[in-house]
């Protein structure tokens, strides 16, 4: 573009030279033309990129090339529903797994970063209301063992403000230690709902852990009512349903007998109450001081009814259960552990 003065001399003119061309089509054009070409193939390299080719099924692999697993999902599965199976013979609550599993709602996925399998499995758990909650597996592609496993739990649907402080010890919220100088008995809860079940198992601990720690615990049994003894209130009513926990309150003070008392009861015990007549021939069998275990007896009533609300106080819903110390919450398989803590606390 160049300035041109007109004959006048008085105002400038504006030339436009054409722009050079190029097989009949200016730079510009030829520009466009290239851009749209250049885009086209990008938007043709991303298109088979984001679908994947049929060699890249199951996805590229840590060093970026195509995974091609061992096995498939098919076959997969079928060792994760062998692994499965193999949880029946453990001896824990994993036991159930294998008969509350939905293998036929699993998801199988290979990873290939990792070289491995995902299979994500659904079970009931018949303890929460038959929740689905998930099992998941990862195993080795080469030869599709286990690799690790993974069980989901629910959340707690409250926060106690409770803390575990140590293997078997749960630090109450709110509450502290009864007894903090050393070599000084302490004092042990053990809250028992006797038919409800483990309560004849979480009484024995109790007297097998008091024989054991002998000067330095003081064990007391509290009976609390708690679902399982009142779902047999229609059956069997409500004085004979109770006469059970009163007769083993009575039994405990005479702790030396205690355990004769257990051994007998639990050789007639199936689940229901027993009759009156029952329990005082295993009184008298076990050894127990009737005079003492009758005068007992009368003011029964009164004393399970303020145990319930010392149960109350500590929080526990559930049995059986024991406090030690007035401080730390255990079961009956933890009980020695959570005494131990206790004692060496006071150190």
């Amino acid at each position: 573009m160049a300035k041109k003065t007109n004959a006048k001399g008085d105002e400038p003119v504006m030339l436009v030279r054409p722009a050079v061309k190029s097989l009949g089509l200016d730079y510009l054009h030829v520009s466009l033309i290239v851009l749209v070409i250049i885009l086209v193939g990008l938007a043709f390299a991303l298109s088979r990129f984001s679908n994947g080719s049929p060699s890249c099924g199951y996805g590229l692999s840590a060093n970026g090339i195509c995974a091609s697993p061992a096995h498939n999902s098919t076959q997969a599965l079928d060792a994760a529903e062998q692994v499965l199976a193999n949880y029946a013979l453990i001896n824990s609550s994993l036991a159930l797994l294998p008969y509350y599993s939905l293998p036929q709602e699993a998801n199988v996925t290979y990873l290939p970063n990792q070289g491995k399998w995902l299979v994500v499995m659904p079970y009931i758990d018949p303890l929460l209301n038959n929740t689905t909650l998930y099992f998941s597996m990862m195993l080795y592609d080469s030869n599709l063992s286990l690799s690790g496993s993974f069980v989901q739990t629910v959340a707690p649907a409250t926060a106690s403000g409770n803390r575990v402080v140590a293997f078997g010890a749960v630090a109450i919220n709110g509450k502290s230690s009864c007894v903090i100088t050393p070599n000084t008995t302490m004092p042990v809860y053990a809250f028992i709902d006797p038919y409800a079940p483990g309560a004849i198992q979480g009484m024995i601990a109790g007297i097998n852990a008091s024989s054991r720690y002998g000067q330095a615990v003081n064990i007391s049994y509290k009976f609390i009512s708690t679902g399982f003894e009142k779902q047999l209130y229609n059956g069997y009513g409500v004085n004979r349903t109770a006469q059970v926990p009163e007769d083993l309150w009575c039994a405990s003070l005479q702790q030396s007998r205690f355990l004769a008392f257990l051994s007998n009861y639990s050789i007639l015990y199936q689940g229901t109450p027993l009759d009156n007549s029952t329990l005082a021939s295993i009184a008298q069998g076990s050894g127990l001081n009737m005079s003492a275990f009758a005068s007992c007896l009368g003011s029964a009533p009164q004393k399970l009814y303020l145990q319930g609300s010392f149960a109350n106080y500590y929080g526990i819903t559930t049995t059986p259960t024991y406090v030690v110390n007035c401080h730390y919450q255990t079961i009956p398989q933890t009980l020695n552990a959570a005494i131990q803590y206790s004692i060496n606390q006071t150190k």
